[in-house]
């Protein structure tokens, strides 16, 4: 194996050059490749919506009920 840089004949089994110290080998990087899962778009923007919508509902109801129970409590203490 000839050396890239100054041409100097070197070992087969050589991973630097004997008389330059130049790299003969190449390392090989290895990479893993990790495909992410595929969501449909609109499948997903509907699973938001409807969600948003009912957690909207129920703090919609939640509000209204602490209102009202508000409400009774100064109504039953104006009493006294």
């Amino acid at each position: 194996m000839f050396c890239r840089k100054c041409g100097e004949e070197n070992p087969e089994n050589a991973v630097f050059c004997r008389n330059c110290g130049e790299r003969l080998v190449e390392e090989v990087k290895k990479t893993e490749v990790i495909e992410a899962p595929t969501y449909k778009k609109e499948s997903t923007q509907n699973t938001q919506t409807t969600t948003t919508s009912s957690n909207n509902n129920s703090d919609w109801l939640s509000c209204c009920l602490c209102l009202v129970g508000i409400f009774i409590i100064f109504a039953i203490l104006g009493s006294f």
